[in-house]
């Protein structure tokens, strides 16, 4: 069963070690270096951010991956979003996870749109979001610089109103966000 829990500055040392991977830092925006306190630092410095927040990803109270929700913008209604599993064993469970977000997002956000930003070679990422709804903007695509390259990031749009309520209505998941100083929900 997937539930979500706030993180902790005890998630740190878990977090780096997921987090600075290979096979997780390869589709990463940004490339950090081995450092516990700059990630405590980080870690904490979340809870005051208004735009973005964070959770663990619990498989019967074991901890398996980070899913993050970024540039919330409560008056458009819009954020992006973003997850990766850690624990190598339970790489097959990310496929469930997004929906869990979905529903909280539509659901209790009141989102009307979730953007993604995908590496243009992390092809299997793609098709699962065109199943999923998402559509393609190509005037947002990027190219940014990773490790001496340039890499293309596809710009995605998921919809509201593309979004199947019906089919994946049975991933209800409670995102807690007490330690969110700017939480958008008030009955935390």
């Amino acid at each position: 069963m997937l539930t979500f829990r706030e993180i902790t500055s005890d998630d740190t040392e878990l977090i780096l070690n997921w987090r600075t991977k290979k096979r997780v830092t390869q589709f990463m925006i940004t490339d950090i270096e081995y450092n516990l306190n700059d990630q405590r630092k980080w870690l904490e410095s979340c809870f005051s951010k208004p735009s973005y927040y964070h959770w663990i990803i619990l498989v019967s109270d074991a901890p398996i991956g980070l899913i993050n929700l970024c540039d919330f913008d409560r008056t458009k209604a819009t954020a992006t979003w973003g997850f990766y599993i850690g624990e190598d064993d339970y790489l097959g469970v990310g496929g469930f996870v997004p929906f869990h977000f979905y529903n909280y997002c539509f659901n209790q956000l009141n989102l009307k749109r979730i953007d993604a930003e995908v590496f243009y070679n992390n092809t299997s990422v793609i098709r699962f979001h065109q199943l999923n709804g998402y559509r393609f903007i190509p005037k947002k695509d990027r190219v940014i610089e990773k490790n001496g390259s340039q890499i293309l990031l596809v710009a995605m749009v998921l919809q509201r109103k593309n979004y199947d309520f019906v089919r994946f209505r049975k991933f209800n998941s409670f995102f807690p966000t007490s330690k969110w100083i700017h939480s958008p929900l008030f009955n935390d």
